[in-house]
């Protein structure tokens, strides 16, 4: 019973200081924006979650002139915000992208965000 409890413990000190973690801007400011917003949706339990925040944060680095780039974790208070507005699909983890205040969105795959130069054309051809 004991290690239970502890492991329910550690379990939810992972969660919770998963939501502590700093964006640069949340997603309800940077969609109201007019620059591009890429949104990396996540689960902390997400086959290539790290591999996948790794590409997502070069990214971030590379375009950071172009883009706002926000990370959801979706066990965060910042998922509700995101799905009051659009949809988390099952398979995570992926990458939307938004322009026109949320009006205009593209879907990428795992395959493509792992991918740095399919990754960076995508977001080359979104923002013209």
């Amino acid at each position: 019973m004991m290690k239970k409890i502890l492991a329910m413990l550690f379990l939810l000190t992972l969660v919770l200081l998963g939501s502590q973690r700093a964006n640069a801007v949340k997603f309800e400011e940077a969609v109201g924006q007019n620059t591009p917003l890429a949104v990396l949706i996540y689960a902390p339990w997400a086959d290539d979650k790290d591999t996948m925040i790794q590409a997502f944060n070069n990214m971030a680095a590379r375009y950071a002139n172009d883009y706002n780039f926000v990370s959801i974790n979706i066990a965060t208070e910042d998922a509700k915000a995101f799905n009051r507005r659009f949809y988390i699909y099952p398979n995570l983890p992926y990458v939307l992208l938004f322009r026109n205040n949320g009006k205009v969105s593209r879907f990428l795959r795992k395959d493509c965000i792992l991918d740095e130069k399919c990754f960076a054309e995508r977001l080359d051809m979104f923002d013209n």
